[in-house]
């Protein structure tokens, strides 16, 4: 006999899941932040009534989620933030956001989409992509993790944090040539970033691989922090023809993400930014490098 719960059951259980969602939305977002935020703050980037953000929060604490930093803000004690600590994460609450907007470009183009976030070093972290459907396709598969100064979504990250902070990630790296075109100059790579920053994405060209371009656009929250960057690449002859539409799709791919991880003031910033910086183009780093396989003409892999 199967026994059909009463309309107070449906309630009740509507009601339990939308707790449940939100409570783990609360906890993605201290894992992605280092300061305290207040509760009208995580009222306003979630999109909750202050009354169920704070029943939560005081509930977090409690079972020693969230820390009470005074003044009505909360943070995740640090022994749960981190690649290996609380599951889920910044990660994945960023793959989450830029869904809809990584199909919708895969739609659009059918090229490969990808969607990285900084490591704590400056480098690039995928987190998610979209695979070509044509014959050659960029793989991700073989580099999780991508050098920031060498890759268009490094460049479109690093472009957004303090020239002190970039000078010592560039100290401390490595860099060897990967191309003909690949720039390893300390000096010109920060007016490259600056180039970057103006324009408001980071290209590719033939950089990291001969015969493959794309262009990234980071993803900031309201104070300007770039939390992640979008990214489409292909061969570059593809690229090159559709250049400016792909260009405008992914900025406007970053500013939808940007709304959905951060809220509204995240888009306000990410204008501002546009508005103050001066025009340009910048001309840097992630792609792909065409082989073939068997059964297909040839499949583009790089980062």
């Amino acid at each position: 006999m199967i026994i059909q719960p009463t309309e107070q059951e449906f309630t009740y259980m509507d009601n339990s899941v939308k707790s449940a969602v939100r409570t783990l939305r609360i906890l993605e977002l201290f894992a992605g932040v280092r300061e305290p935020l207040a509760l009208t703050v995580v009222a306003r980037r979630l999109g909750i009534p202050k009354s169920s953000a704070h029943m939560l929060m005081q509930t977090l604490v409690a079972e020693g989620y969230l820390q009470d930093a005074g003044r009505g803000a909360c943070i995740m004690p640090a022994g749960l933030v981190g690649a290996h600590a609380w599951i889920g994460g910044p990660g994945a609450a960023l793959a989450r956001a830029a869904a809809p907007q990584m199909d919708r470009l895969l739609a659009l183009f059918e090229e490969t989409v990808v969607l990285g976030a900084p490591t704590p070093l400056g480098d690039v972290r995928i987190i998610a992509h979209r695979k070509s459907p044509l014959a050659v396709a960029y793989d991700v598969s073989r580099d999780p993790v991508l050098p920031g100064w060498a890759t268009a979504m490094g460049h479109a990250m690093l472009s957004h944090r303090p020239e002190a902070e970039l000078r010592a990630y560039l100290a401390r790296t490595p860099r060897v040539p990967l191309t003909a075109r690949t720039v390893t100059d300390a000096d010109a790579l920060l007016v490259r970033l600056r180039a970057c920053r103006a324009a408001g994405h980071a290209l590719n060209i033939d950089e990291r691989f001969e015969g493959a371009s794309g262009v990234a656009v980071a993803i900031l929250d309201e104070g300007g922090t770039p939390h992640g960057a979008i990214n489409a690449v292909m061969l570059t002859p593809r690229f090159l023809r559709r250049q400016d539409e792909i260009v405008a799709a992914l900025t406007a791919a970053a500013r939808e993400i940007e709304a959905a991880a951060f809220g509204p003031d995240a888009q306000t910033a990410s204008a501002g930014t546009a508005q103050t910086a001066s025009a340009g183009t910048a001309q840097t780093a992630s792609a792909g490098t065409a082989k073939t396989t068997k059964g297909a003409p040839g499949a583009a892999t790089g980062d």
